[in-house]
């Protein structure tokens, strides 16, 4: 333990040095020397250690990777700036615009006090259940084990915030979950009974290229911005919508693909974005509303009427905001014989023009 202890020392202080004298340019072999010498001679004190620096790094990779295969949030309006203490945003929004009068005769003009209201949300809470490896497992094993346990926290801790943001997406209200949910058309295409979500009963409409119709005429009708539509589908709708086209659209479609930024292709004007599962919509007496698949009931709920929903909007009409991201990492516990770690954060965000956000969901086949 102790020798592999003294390795991983002389190695991160050989890293240190050599960052440290790069950017001072300093002599390297002299100040390396200075770096080993004091190690051996000083005592770091209590408390104080690399795991402050290591714990910084995850947090800071927590921030870097959130958008990675996440690129529909990034695209979004970014409301960070308006998160206060970390858990709500405020966001100032301006009343609506007076209208022009045109070769006005009467002066003066009446004077008008413009009314503003602000927009005010909490964000979401995510937490990793605390992890521990044993000391003895770091001599065992031939791999990094707490490397390992924080990777997956920090994947799933994103995973699952993305979720969360997609289903705050599909309310007009974000300061009132559950009040007024967003637009949607539903699909038309032929009935299928294998390309449905989990646990879900009978066949569904499959997603076609009709769909978009509805949608375009109504976000043009509403002027909304031609630029930066998006139209993140999961990824039964994106093949299925493939197989709706014609062999030379498809050929357009595919034109446009832009891997690297996560556009899988282009039709009518809409970047095409893909992602496993977007949203949930369940039929209730006819009645289609939004499922929180995140929520303490949805395991037990019956879900024979759920159906599976992709997203259109203009990026613009929805927004993203990042409150506090925390690493815990407690050395030595006795009560585990090793190192407890988790993590947190905060995430959350919301529609900005209900009339740029639309949802598709599977209609279910009579």
């Amino acid at each position: 333990m102790k020798p592999i202890k003294f390795v991983t020392s002389l190695l991160l202080t050989l890293s240190a040095a050599i960052l440290i004298g790069n950017l001072f340019q300093f002599n390297l072999g002299a100040f390396i020397l200075v770096l080993f010498v004091t190690g051996l001679l000083f005592k770091m004190p209590k408390g104080v250690s690399l795991m402050a620096i290591q714990k910084e790094i995850w947090q800071n990779d927590i921030v870097g990777n959130l958008f990675k295969n996440n690129q529909f949030a990034e695209a979004a309006y970014n409301a960070d700036q308006y998160v206060l203490g970390g858990a709500v945003v405020h966001v100032p929004n301006a009343g609506a615009p007076l209208a022009s009068q045109k070769n006005a005769t009467v002066f003066p003009i009446t004077g008008v006090q413009r009314t503003d209201s602000d927009v005010i949300y909490p964000i979401d809470k995510y937490f990793q259940a605390p992890q521990f490896v044993q000391n003895v497992e770091e001599a065992e094993l031939s791999y990094d084990k707490r490397q390992s346990i924080m990777g997956e926290q920090q994947a799933q801790l994103i995973q699952d915030s993305m979720d969360g943001f997609l289903y705050n997406l599909a309310w007009k209200t974000p300061a009132v979950i559950g009040n007024t949910k967003a637009n949607y058309v539903l699909t038309t295409g032929a009935p299928t009974a294998t390309d449905v979500v989990p646990n879900a009963v009978g066949s569904r409409k499959v997603f076609t290229q009709d769909v978009f119709s509805a949608i375009v005429k109504a976000m043009n009708a509403a002027n909304i911005p031609g630029d930066n539509r998006i139209a993140l589908l999961t990824a039964y709708h994106h093949q299925q919508f493939l197989d709706s086209l014609s062999d030379a659209a498809k050929t357009g479609f595919n034109a446009f693909a832009d891997m690297k930024n996560g556009v899988v292709g282009m039709f009518l004007g809409f970047k095409f974005m893909m992602r496993s599962t977007v949203q949930y919509w369940r039929n209730t007496a006819g009645v289609w509303a939004p499922v929180d698949t995140q929520a303490a009931g949805f395991t037990a709920s019956d879900k024979s009427n759920d159906s599976a929903a992709s997203l259109i909007y203009q990026s613009s009409c929805i927004e993203r905001a990042r409150g506090d991201v925390k690493v815990f990492d407690n050395a030595d516990r006795a009560e585990y014989y090793g190192d407890l770690m988790s993590c947190n954060m905060r995430f959350g965000g919301r529609q900005r023009r209900s009339a740029g956000v639309w949802a598709v969901i599977e209609d279910i086949a009579a």
